[in-house]
């Protein structure tokens, strides 16, 4: 990242969750089993001062503003977001926008067809956000989404999804961002002491997951400020609000200024495919096509921040993971977690011992440099082929961010809703009958810049 670049440290937005995954199918579409489980979704936000987040309220007549802006919030303090602790699980699913969602036609036929997934698009299908209770098969393919508000009081700025800044001691002094598989514990009892191995988990979804960011710089006209102005958490200096989205029922329209940036973690990880260690294969998620059905789309690349894999650090001296210490010191505190499932207890450890704060047990892969330029990027390498060697990454040029990809440019003041997206993509080859099961972490840092 240059200077430029690292002028602006932005704040950490750290979502945990704890989704089972099960294949039922031999296709590239991974699909969940009749009775999938999730313990919730934690997200908290933190960090510095130069960019400011705030939760996302919706008034009693469906307006959208933003709370009390601050470097640190936490999501499950809001009951707005109430249904991220009951989400019901993922399926795979594919999009090239954040709007045309698509789904496996069916079991039987590895061909998809246009599904309109999302809540807030108009459709018999809306699996956008699922819980256990709405639907306890959950079949037809399920995401994550939700709305937050970013503000840049210091001056314009690109945002960007970035590994984070490093401290003094080269320690992080941030979050960072990274998706990564959580480990399984494994509990002894010896007498009254419970303690607790951590393993590596039966299977993958960490290198199927991708993160979206929908965002448009859509200046809202209508009496949403005078709400705003109107609310408890109104801040004198903005004046003016940008973000527009589709919703239900409000007449609203998805914007011809809509841009989509696609986050795409451990990029060189396949597991079970030891041939492929260390490559890039190229995703072609899925684009609508004139005739309704879902298009491959091989041209991304202007949307498309890539990162190499994260790991968990491990203590040499003991060959184990420096997360079981702390595990194990959480255990004699909460005896009551001894009789919890073991993927409950991991959920209760990262929720309650932790708080979401766990970046620092994580080593964070690198980013892709660039990804659309003409030379040296993963689309100059891809013209040629689909899957970049291990070779061939190893020389691209890599940074703390992506920085031929932004999310949407800031402008000084003005109040910006994102809305972000969590899913299996059901288009990369990783979301394959391999990854038997998997519970997963989510925790991304924005960065940006002035240039």
């Amino acid at each position: 990242m240059n200077k430029i670049q690292v002028k602006l440290i932005a704040v950490a937005l750290a979502l945990t969750l704890s989704v089972s995954v099960v294949i039922m199918s031999s296709y590239a579409w991974m699909v969940l089993s009749s009775n999938p489980a999730a313990t919730g979704i934690q997200v908290v936000i933190g960090g510095g001062n130069t960019i400011l987040i705030a939760p996302n309220i919706e008034t009693e007549d469906g307006h959208h503003i933003p709370g009390h802006f601050s470097d640190s919030i936490n999501f499950g303090m809001y009951k707005d977001y109430d249904y991220l602790k009951e989400v019901g699980g993922l399926t795979p699913v594919s999009t090239s926008d954040g709007i045309d969602w698509f789904v496996a036609e069916g079991k039987h036929d590895p061909f998809l067809e246009h599904a309109n997934l999302p809540k807030y698009i108009t459709s018999e299908d809306e699996n956008g956000n699922e819980t256990k209770t709405e639907n306890p098969l959950i079949r037809e393919g399920n995401f994550i989404y939700l709305d937050f508000w970013v503000v840049a009081p210091a001056g314009d700025y690109n945002l960007r999804i970035s590994t984070g800044t490093k401290d003094s001691n080269g320690g992080d002094s941030s979050g960072g961002s990274f998706v990564i598989d959580l480990p399984v514990p494994v509990l002894d009892t010896e007498g009254e002491v419970v303690t607790a191995t951590l393993t590596e988990p039966e299977g993958s979804a960490a290198a199927a997951i991708r993160v979206g960011f929908l965002a448009n710089p859509v200046m809202l006209t209508d009496d949403t400020m005078e709400h705003y102005m109107n609310s408890p958490y109104e801040d004198d200096r903005f004046t003016s609000l940008r973000g527009s989205y589709f919703e239900p029922n409000t007449g609203s329209y998805h914007s011809d200024l809509d841009n989509f940036v696609i986050y795409e973690p451990n990029a060189d990880y396949h597991p079970g495919k030891s041939e492929l260690e260390g490559t890039y294969v190229q995703t072609k998620p899925l684009v609508l096509g004139e005739n309704g059905e879902g298009v491959p789309n091989g041209d991304i690349w202007n949307q498309l921040t890539v990162q190499l894999k994260s790991d968990w650090m491990v203590n040499a001296e003991y060959s184990r993971l420096y997360l079981e210490e702390h595990l194990n010191a959480a255990l004699i505190k909460n005896e009551d977690w001894k009789d919890l499932p073991e993927k409950q207890i991991m959920a209760e450890f990262l929720q309650k011992s932790l708080q979401g704060q766990f970046s620092q047990y994580v080593t964070k892969g690198e980013f892709i440099k660039y990804s659309a330029a003409e030379q040296g990027s993963l689309r100059a390498y891809a013209e040629s082929e689909e899957n970049i060697s291990a070779e061939q990454l190893s020389n691209l040029t890599k940074a703390g961010a992506t920085e031929d990809v932004k999310i949407i440019e800031l402008e000084r003041n003005i109040p910006q809703r994102i809305r972000m997206f969590i899913w299996l993509e059901g288009q990369d080859m990783d979301c394959a009958a391999s990854a038997k099961s998997a519970s997963f972490a989510v925790n991304i840092e924005f960065a940006g810049g002035t240039e």
